[in-house]
C-alpha cells in the first residue's frame, strides 16, 4: 500500500513525493492569546530525518489550546525533499 501512495505522489507531482518518515522538533512557539479553544501558532522546528539536513522551518499552525505544546517537543512526521511536510499534530492530544 504504501508503494502504491508513493507512486501515486510521484506520478501527481505531489510535494510530499519521496517523503520519509522522520520529526521535528519545537524549537519555539507563541503563546496562546485569549481563551478561544482555537488559536494560531507560529512555531520554529528543527527539522530531522535520515538522509535530510537538518534544518530550522517556521510554520504556521492553528492547534487546540487545550494541547498546546512546548518548546522541546518531538512530533513524528513525513519530510519530503522539497521541504513539504506533515506534522502528526494529532500525536499532542495523546
Amino acid at each position: 500500500m504504501d508503494d502504491a501512495a508513493a507512486s501515486i505522489e510521484r506520478l501527481t507531482g505531489s510535494p510530499m513525493a519521496g517523503a520519509v518518515p522522520g520529526a521535528v522538533r519545537i524549537v519555539s512557539i507563541t503563546e496562546p492569546a485569549g481563551r478561544g479553544r482555537f488559536q494560531q501558532a507560529s512555531l520554529e522546528v528543527a527539522v530531522e530525518g535520515p538522509g535530510l539536513e537538518p534544518a530550522t522551518v517556521p510554520v504556521e499552525v492553528v492547534l487546540d489550546r487545550r494541547h498546546w505544546p512546548a518548546a522541546g517537543t518531538v512530533l513524528p512526521a513525513r519530510i519530503a525533499p522539497s521541504g513539504a511536510m506533515e506534522i502528526a499534530w494529532d500525536a499532542l492530544a495523546r
